[in-house]
């Protein structure tokens, strides 16, 4: 038994870091492809001898066919490109699917005992869920970097109109001065308008990978212009400022509750850390955990009340502004 929990460990190890090569070694031309606009695309053209031409294959795995089924590859599909993650979505299911089976397979070998592997059954789901945590960390992090870079790119832009520039043409130069990644959101922008979309679409879709509220101000505003007409070098610079004006609020506010984000972060790995050096002090008090049936209850008790405080705590924490 030990020995076939042993193998599954080590296949779900194997094909976590199989995956996460071949995500760094993705060929250019697959992701030039990803780019491209599909929506709407036709799976199929009825030929004028009658027969039929396939456009798009349909997925030929079963996890691709379960995830399309579902509708989980298009929204992890959207997440993955939200944060710049060269993945496909059944590369990252498996992903998540194997942590989950090395965590089982882990706490198994350690434990040996059924307890430990019932205990181990909510952790393997934790686990399973952290990547979708730090997909949506990387998330946060590249909206973050867009939004400041924003104000850069439309002073490119306003110049560039200023200057005679055609719309489009200001926006190739604000994503060649700028760099990524709101330069290639931008180029996305220019890619999908050079493809046949226009250019409210092309601003739509973006806006919609985004969900940033400072791009949503701009494409509304460009939108708007191009719709009652106006000056657009002008509607841009106020734009800026808005933008502008509001990082400065943001900055007070990221000030004055700094305090309390450093005290939430202590109350929240302040017993994991006790638990560590306990456990370095007296491996055998806190082996008592796992091997006892008595300490297994008291660890699945304290892991989920640890999980309800860290929550409560992010909840409190987390203002919107």
């Amino acid at each position: 038994m030990e020995v076939l929990v042993a193998i599954l460990a080590a296949g779900a190890v194997f094909l976590f870091a199989a995956y996460a090569i071949r995500a760094r070694t993705l060929r250019p031309a697959e992701a030039r492809l990803r780019a491209l606009p599909v929506e709407g695309t036709p799976a199929a053209v009825e030929n004028p001898d009658g027969s039929v031409t396939l456009l798009r294959q349909a997925p030929t795995s079963p996890i691709s066919r379960f995830l399309s089924s579902n509708n989980y590859a298009a929204r992890w599909q959207m997440d993955l490109d939200r944060a710049d993650i060269k993945l496909r979505p059944n590369e990252y299911f498996m992903i998540r699917l194997g942590l989950a089976v090395a965590t089982v397979a882990l706490f198994t070998v350690i434990g040996r005992s059924g307890i430990v592997f019932l205990i181990s059954l909510p952790l393997s789901f934790i686990v399973y869920m952290l990547p979708a945590y730090w997909v949506n960390f990387r998330i946060r992090r590249r909206r973050e970097k867009i939004n400041k870079q924003l104000v850069e790119a439309l002073t490119q832009m306003t110049n560039g109109l200023r200057a005679g520039f055609a719309f489009t043409q200001a926006m190739d130069v604000a994503a060649r001065q700028v760099g990524p990644p709101i330069g290639d959101e931008l180029g996305r922008v220019l890619l999908d308008i050079n493809l046949g979309k226009t250019t409210e679409d092309a601003l739509l879709a973006m806006n919609e990978r985004l969900q940033s509220e400072d791009v949503d101000m701009l494409v509304t505003a460009i939108l708007i212009q191009r719709q009652s007409g106006g000056n657009l070098a002008e509607v841009l610079e106020n734009v800026a400022e808005t933008i502008r004006e509001r990082e400065r609020i943001t900055g007070e506010i990221r000030t004055m509750t700094s305090q309390q984000r450093l005290s939430g972060w202590v109350l929240s790995l302040w017993p994991v850390g006790l638990g560590l050096f306990l456990a370095a002090v007296n491996p055998g008090l806190m082996k008592l955990f796992f091997t006892m049936t008595l300490g297994n209850i008291l660890l699945a008790v304290w892991v989920i009340l640890w999980l309800i405080g860290v929550f409560a705590i992010r909840r409190i924490l987390d203002i919107d502004w």
